[in-house]
């Protein structure tokens, strides 16, 4: 029995060990910091080394036919996005579906060097437009992740984000905006929401056009399909500039 007993926990000390040793190794190795320095020939996910941290990321390649980092992703219903600030902070989805990465994560990515962003949407007769930003960072928790910097704009969507430069971001459970009514809860999403809004991809995802009693509720751009069509797919991406 005592030898069962030394066998059991030799071997348990010793994939302590290797776990380790496995996680040093992780540590140490050499990650590319963006999706650009990975240089992926497909998309896909990658992992990138950012301020020490490691995370996978998931890179695109295909929509402009160069590496970007997806940030967030509407592809369909099936993942809540009317969710609380700690939900936000941390990220939610699948990496390879419909997901949002996470207000933490987001932060230590902006920050770390000067990023510009790519907003792709596509409603559901096919038709696609996009809006690019040259210069996109977000603040840290103390900032209630601000939407702090946002470049100059070029693209075919319209500006749906220059309303919301400098504010705050806001969930059901956090009114971070500067009025007392909570923009998130009512217009069910999550977003940097100024007075109103003139755009809101964490909305509802109605499926196209929606009734003017739900009006700005759905995932909105407000420049392109106006406050009540819902678009079938959001691509919300970066790159180091």
């Amino acid at each position: 029995m005592k030898t069962l007993v030394y066998i059991f926990l030799s071997v348990f000390w010793l994939s302590l060990t290797f776990a380790h040793l496995d996680s040093n190794v992780e540590l140490f190795k050499s990650y590319p910091d963006s999706c650009t320095s990975a240089k992926p020939k497909k998309n896909g996910i990658y992992k990138i080394k950012v301020n020490g941290q490691i995370m996978p990321v998931y890179c695109d390649v295909a929509l402009t036919g160069s590496p970007w980092l997806v940030i967030q992703r509407r592809v369909d219903v099936s993942v809540n996005f009317y969710r609380n600030w700690s939900s936000y902070q941390e990220g939610f989805g699948d990496l390879e579906k419909s997901f949002f990465i996470g207000l933490n994560t987001l932060n230590t990515l902006t920050v770390s060097k000067s990023h510009q962003l790519y907003v792709h949407l596509e409603d559901f007769e096919g038709q696609k437009r996009f809006a690019r930003y040259d210069r996109f960072a977000i603040g840290n928790e103390a900032n209630m992740y601000g939407l702090n910097t946002l470049g100059t704009y070029s693209g075919t969507a319209g500006d749906g984000l220059r309303f919301h430069q400098n504010a705050k971001f806001s969930t059901y459970d956090r009114n971070n905006g500067n009025i007392t009514v909570n923009r998130a809860a009512r217009y069910t999403g999550a977003w940097w929401y100024n007075t109103t809004h003139n755009s809101n991809l964490n909305g509802l995802y109605f499926g196209g056009d929606y009734g003017v009693e739900q009006s700005g509720r759905g995932i909105t751009w407000n420049y392109w399909r106006g406050n009540n069509y819902s678009y079938k797919t959001v691509h919300m991406m970066i790159r180091p500039n």
